[in-house]
């Protein structure tokens, strides 16, 4: 990761976490906090993840991370190659689980040695 990248990406974290909070401050439930051995990040609920795909909120993984990011998607993600490389951008990721009754997204900090050597992490379920 360049050092743009490294500055984009202490710029966006933040500002992604804050617009969650102010989405979630509405709402009864909150992002849901996790971490582990090497990672860090929160899961959000589906109505979490529908405001989040409103208001664009995938467009600051790119916007910080550039392709320099792993994901993790459904097989029957239609952004789902099967394993490697896929084309999907932040904010198609959000928006795939949004339309999905029990989509959700977890996004993650992780330990770059354990993740291709990437800093970011997002993933998505139904």
């Amino acid at each position: 990761m360049n050092r743009t990248h490294k500055i984009l990406a202490s710029l966006a974290i933040p500002t992604a976490a804050g617009a969650f909070a102010i989405v979630g401050a509405g709402s009864a439930s909150a992002a849901t906090p996790v971490s582990g051995n090497g990672y860090v990040g929160i899961i959000l609920d589906h109505n979490e993840t529908v405001v989040a795909s409103q208001i664009n909120a995938g467009n600051l993984i790119n916007l910080a991370f550039g392709d320099a990011w792993t994901v993790g998607l459904p097989d029957d993600s239609i952004w789902s190659t099967g394993g490697g490389w896929t084309p999907v951008t932040g904010d198609q990721l959000f928006d795939e689980a949004a339309s999905h009754p029990d989509g959700t997204v977890g996004i993650h900090l992780v330990d770059p040695a354990t993740n291709l050597g990437n800093i970011f992490y997002a993933g998505s379920g139904w």
